[in-house]
């Protein structure tokens, strides 16, 4: 024993490990006389089945612990005791109760007529009777008008004489595909331009510090996020080497981030805002790691309009040597406009991608959106190359293989007709219309404005706990208005528009009364309203329940249409 005790020290070896390096050369000593009459084929076996059930055990922990990383402890908590057999069935009672109850609702409301068809017609109709069905069908919509619309965003233009314009042109080029550029090179020719003006306008410029800004078209914001986010995964994992990709991203980043981190196996990482909504700079410097692929910015975020500190996460994501990318499809056509917005685009160094909706404030119709790279190296990533397919070589610079010309020609004609000086009056009306409903609201007794950065986004809450800001969005449903809810804290926000903006007024009148008729009601609720959910959803902290809950309802959407 005394020997090798001795065996296992070193002269330099500390007194202070002098009792635990016995205590190990006692056990070592004590498993040799236990396995001495051993067979050495069970000693091999038993010591293979111990280290495969170890890594197994340690794969395990490490799962164990990205799951409870990404998704929080209390997950892990809900989902061990969902897996016991009377909470299991207690839930799916209570979830079959509450779709079955909406489902009844929905059923009421559904539409007799026209009558759903299942089929094809058993013989084509006439192209009159065609026109005639679409035209009884499109009834059942939203009725577009050019100004005093009641709906946050949704529709950005304002100018019918616009609308007809577009339509006429998607017309001309409906039958052209990109995907055959020297069969249609115009359109071909008209992507690049909306490109390089869209590049142009957020800060790519020969003496700038992203002189080499390319990109190209997508059919929204979703797809060019999920773009941008996978080119950078692939940039990443060639040139740092990075297998186990992360993402950091505010809680109130886009929810297209959460696919791209389902679709492209990255891990999300969530941080938190500052006390304006803005993306807690302190956390990412906490948060990024060698991992780290990219940090996801906003300007503005969805929910409350806040402007990320760009400058900041650019410092950060130069010196870790990551990517940033900046999501502006909100913002894109409207904040190089507004004086009041620090740079935010490729006019920071340390931006890598950007995305920007053309069929928003870029006043295009649906369906067009950009995404930009700060350099061709990393557009690359974007592209599928097959080569050893027997239909040919094969080239694909988007997820899309075929792609409408037409959309295409339409987004270039609505920058051709709106100019710098259309977006700046755009721009500014916009603006201005945000500065009035914050006015407003802060008027308004039981409501808060919430965030200080004004965009074309306005967030409020509730200032007084009793009154339900959900009930008050109930009430506003009554009055005809179609308003974003937000939950995190519960909240409104209305996204103006050049067809929404003449309208503020009204809000502000509207939402002071309906403030008034939500507190007459006391702990009442408004008939048919949706209050009811959105305080289940808020209140419920088994937040795999409530994803269960909305995929049931989604299923409910496509029924009753």
């Amino acid at each position: 024993m005394t020997t090798a005790y001795s065996a296992m020290m070193t002269p330099g070896m500390e007194s202070a490990l002098e009792p635990a390096l016995k205590l190990l050369a006692d056990h070592l000593i004590a498993l040799d006389k236990r396995l001495h009459d051993a067979r050495p084929s069970y000693v091999v076996i038993g010591a293979g089945v111990s280290a495969t059930v170890a890594i197994q055990a340690f794969y395990y922990l490490l799962d164990l612990r990205k799951r409870c990383r990404t998704k929080g402890a209390l997950w892990l908590f809900f989902e061990s005791v969902k897996a016991l057999p009377i909470v299991k069935g207690l839930i799916a009672a209570e979830r079959g109760k509450m779709i079955a109850e909406m489902d009844a609702d929905m059923s009421k409301k559904l539409a007799k007529e026209p009558p759903r068809l299942t089929s094809l017609p058993a013989k084509g109709m006439s192209v009159d009777a065609v026109l005639v069905e679409a035209a009884q069908r499109k009834r059942k919509d939203l009725e577009w008008t050019p100004t005093g619309s009641l709906m946050s965003g949704a529709v950005y233009m304002a100018d019918d004489a616009h609308f007809k314009m577009l339509s006429s042109v998607y017309s001309s080029f409906a039958h052209s595909n990109p995907l055959h550029g020297d069969a249609f090179p115009a359109v071909v020719r008209m992507e690049n331009e909306v490109v390089n003006m869209t590049a142009t306008m957020l800060g790519c410029s020969p003496g700038g510090p992203n002189p080499n800004v390319c990109g190209l078209m997508t059919s929204g914001g979703t797809e060019s996020i999920l773009t941008a986010i996978r080119a950078t995964r692939d940039y990443s994992r060639d040139v740092r080497g990075i297998k186990a990709p992360e993402m950091i991203v505010a809680i109130s980043a886009h929810a297209a981030v959460y696919k791209a981190a389902d679709y492209f196996g990255i891990e999300l990482v969530r941080v938190g805002v500052d006390e304006n909504f803005r993306m807690d700079i302190n956390a990412v410097r906490r948060a990024v790691n060698g991992n780290t692929i990219l940090i996801y910015a906003s300007t503005p975020g969805y929910p409350h309009g806040a402007v990320d500190d760009i400058q900041a996460l650019a410092a950060i994501a130069k010196r870790r040597k990551c990517c940033l990318h900046v999501d502006a499809c909100l913002g894109g056509f409207v904040l190089p406009f507004a004086s009041s917005i620090k740079p935010f685009d490729f006019r920071v160094d340390g931006v890598t991608s950007m995305s920007v909706d053309t069929h928003k404030y870029g006043l295009a119709q649906k369906g067009s959106s950009v995404v930009l790279y700060n350099s061709a190296a990393l557009r690359q990533y974007q592209y599928t190359a097959v080569m050893d397919w027997s239909g040919g070589l094969y080239i694909s610079p988007s997820q899309a293989g075929s792609r409408s010309g037409g959309l295409i020609a339409q987004t270039w004609a609505a920058l051709m007709r709106m100019g710098r000086e259309g977006y700046q009056r755009v721009a500014d009306d916009v603006i201005a219309g945000a500065n009035e409903l914050r006015a407003g609201l802060s008027e308004i007794d039981g409501l808060k404005v919430l965030g200080e950065d004004v965009s074309m986004v306005v967030a409020w809450g509730s200032s007084d706990p009793s009154l339900n800001i959900y009930t008050v969005n109930d009430v506003m449903v009554k009055k005809g208005w179609h308003l974003s809810v937000l939950q995190a804290p519960p909240a409104l926000h209305m996204c103006l528009t050049s067809a929404n903006v003449a309208s503020v007024r009204q809000l502000c009148v509207d939402l002071a009364i309906a403030v008034k008729e939500t507190r007459a009601l006391g702990k009442g609720k408004v008939d048919g309203g949706k209050a009811p959910i959105y305080g289940l959803a808020g209140g419920l902290p088994d937040r795999g329940t409530v994803g269960d809950i909305l995929k049931d309802v989604q299923d409910l959407m496509l029924k009753h249409v």
